[in-house]
């Protein structure tokens, strides 16, 4: 079994890096990971606004 090769380091290098793997991604398996991200979002939306109320509703020391 083969090792696969580190990341790039440096922000340009990993960009580049992500660009290059998701250009090797068929346009079937393209669509798949962006169903799969917008369902994740979909399900993300408004929870750091969920939380950060909580805490408001907390007051000082975060405890209810």
């Amino acid at each position: 079994m083969r090792l696969p090769e580190p990341w790039p380091k440096g922000w340009e290098g990993h960009r580049e890096a992500q660009v290059l793997r998701g250009l090797a991604l068929t346009p079937a398996e393209r669509l798949r990971w962006l169903e799969e991200t917008m369902a994740t979002m979909r399900r993300w939306v408004g929870r750091a606004r969920q939380a950060d109320g909580a805490a408001a509703r907390a007051g000082p020391g975060g405890a209810e």
